[in-house]
């Protein structure tokens, strides 16, 4: 069989060209990967606020409801006969 052989010419511009479209696919994969986290980061952050808000809103519903309980009580105790009891 005779040999066979490939001849290939790389110019300047072809060069270029593909340097350009690796250099693009770098970027888009760094801009996929940022917009990624990006939303990770947002919906952790969201989630975080519910939990606080929610944590928020149970202390003051048992600062309340202490707070009214005391009332009640002091009411009670003030107003109490040795009858009553």
């Amino acid at each position: 069989m005779a040999d066979k052989r490939l001849r290939v010419n790389v110019n300047s511009q072809a060069i270029y060209k593909v340097a350009s479209l690796v250099s693009n696919s770098v970027i888009l994969s760094a801009n996929a990967f940022l917009l990624g986290s990006s939303i990770q980061n947002q919906i952790r952050d969201r989630k975080r606020d519910r939990r606080v808000e929610g944590l928020q809103l149970t202390a003051e519903i048992a600062g309340a409801v202490a707070g009214l309980t005391k009332v009640v009580i002091n009411t009670v105790s003030n107003n109490a006969q040795p009858t009553d009891l």
